[in-house]
């Protein structure tokens, strides 16, 4: 890292947590001001209003997502808030406990795969991992593998999309929204975490098929 970017870095360590509950309190001033408007809108009228009520709904979700949001940029960008030292993981170990947790069946995998980490984050990445996949794929012909060696470790999970207008570009983004019309930033926050590690999420179009991987470097 270049010296003078240090002292951003350490800033941002720094204020992460309080940044992020800073940006959520106005949001939910904002909702429970909004409530109170649909009421007075509600009473003024002399009853329910069917768009109205749709408008404040629109509103509160985006107020919503946008805590979320915060929430996982400013808490993940930055190490645990805690005592938990960074150690040595074994990531194929991790990499299991998660896919079973998640009903996904993985091929058992030989030998570790060390990993310099702090353990919460790294199964919470895993985790979030699958969750999001889940989310992304149609249940019929999922498939989840692990390849590695020396040099690298990658988790691939391979399907077709759950949505008729899947966009390959948007599953990374903060504001995407799955195919049930959910806000999700599952594979947002995962990929945050990874990078955060010095690994890489991405996704692609194989043999007709969406691939998403996960992968970390080996160590030095």
């Amino acid at each position: 890292m270049e010296p003078w970017l240090e002292s951003f870095a350490k800033t941002n360590f720094r204020r992460s947590s309080d940044t992020a509950h800073d940006l959520k309190t106005p949001l939910n001033v904002a909702v429970l001001n909004l409530e109170l408007l649909r009421m007075r809108v509600s009473k003024l009228a002399g009853g329910d209003d069917e768009k109205v009520n749709a408008y404040a709904r629109s509103i509160e979700l985006e107020l919503r997502r946008m805590a979320r949001i915060f929430d996982a940029f400013f808490v993940l960008s930055t190490p645990p808030r805690s005592d938990e030292e960074l150690t040595t993981l074994d990531v194929c170990a991790l990499c299991a406990e998660a896919a079973a947790d998640a009903s996904f069946e993985l091929a058992p995998v030989d030998g570790p795969f060390p990993l310099s980490g702090h353990e919460s984050r790294i199964r919470q990445a895993f985790t979030l991992f699958f969750e999001g996949a889940e989310r992304v794929f149609r249940q019929e012909g999922r498939q989840a593998s692990v390849e590695k060696n020396a040099e690298s470790f990658s988790l691939a999970i391979f399907g077709d999309p759950a949505a008729e207008d899947f966009e390959m570009t948007k599953i990374f983004k903060f504001y995407y929204t799955d195919a049930l019309g959910n806000p999700d930033l599952s594979l947002a926050a995962a990929r945050l975490i990874v990078e955060t590690y010095g690994g890489e999420m991405n996704a692609a179009e194989e043999h007709d098929k969406v691939v998403i991987r996960l992968s970390f470097p080996g160590q030095p």
